[in-house]
């Protein structure tokens, strides 16, 4: 005898929802070892990269002493975009399943959810732009907070956030710039890896360079071995020698490379230290042209 309708109904919904449960703990189940994956490898990596740079050379771990934190930082964003990613994929999988289970035609569906994509997608090709490239940016570390960047050959300044649609970064005027990082076609980074003081000094085009150069070298050798620049420095200081002339003066060049965005603190205190040497060696400044001069230049 068959079943009353009731009772086939009441059975059909029992078995419904069991396989419901049992599609939403599974799915569960499967983000929380995905998860956990994710958070194991991130670790490894991090680790793997600090054992690498305990084993580097004295000089190149200081150098990399700041992109350990980039590189934390770096894996625990790509792990949390993963993380998001991994919670959609989940979330659709399952709720078409349940549809599926409940007996909701799937292929009406599609069809409009495919035709609605396209729409959508040729409404929202900025937003994906931007979003793709932020990913990108991300995972190939481009830049991150706190690093002093130009975009486009127009806007520089400092990160100061970076998500997957906007950056934000605030100029040295104190002006906040939010660009969209689809639009961000070239990128100069100058925190990354070293940086180099630049140190010149004019001296009088008639005065002899060479006890100005031993000067130069003097001064920059006793800052080299002080620890406050220690902590600076990734290299010896060289001094170039004479790197131009003109009528007036005769400029003499140094170099030094530093830790990212480090240089500008031992450039300056090195051209006042020279520069007070010099004056007291008696070496001539170079003449200051007349307006005379100017006019006849």
């Amino acid at each position: 005898m068959p079943w009353p309708v009731s009772e086939q109904v009441t059975e059909q919904w029992i078995n419904n929802a069991i396989v419901i449960v049992v599609t939403v703990l599974v799915a569960l189940l499967v983000r929380g070892l995905l998860a956990r994956a994710i958070r194991r490898i991130t670790g490894m990596m991090i680790k793997d990269a600090s054992g690498k740079r305990l084993r580097a050379t004295e000089i190149l771990r200081r150098a990399a002493d700041m992109s350990d934190e980039r590189y934390a930082a770096r894996a625990n964003t790509t792990a949390s975009l993963l993380r998001n990613i991994l919670d959609i994929v989940l979330v659709v999988i399952v709720v078409m399943t349940v549809m599926n289970v409940l007996g909701v035609p799937m292929a009406p569906l599609l069809a409009s959810a495919s035709i609605g994509g396209v729409a959508i997608g040729f409404g929202a090709q900025s937003l994906v732009k931007d979003y793709l490239s932020g990913i990108f940016m991300v995972s190939e570390d481009q830049f991150g907070v706190g690093d002093w960047i130009q975009i486009n050959d127009k806007i520089s300044g400092r990160v100061e956030e970076v998500g997957l649609r906007v950056t934000r970064l605030r100029a040295f005027s104190g002006v906040v710039w939010y660009v969209r990082n689809g639009d961000i076609t070239q990128l100069g980074n100058s925190s990354q890896g070293t940086s180099t003081a630049i140190i010149d000094i004019p001296i009088a085009v008639g005065a002899d360079p060479a006890p100005a150069i031993e000067i130069m070298k003097q001064v920059l050798t006793e800052m080299a071995g002080q620890e406050e620049w220690q902590q600076v420095l990734i290299a010896e200081p060289q001094v170039l020698g004479v790197d131009s002339m003109n009528a007036v003066q005769t400029k003499l060049r140094a170099i030094a490379d530093t830790l990212a965005n480090q240089q500008w603190g031992f450039q300056r205190e090195a051209l006042s230290r020279i520069r007070t040497a010099l004056h007291v060696a008696g070496i001539e400044d170079p003449a200051v042209p007349t307006a005379a001069d100017q006019a006849g230049a």
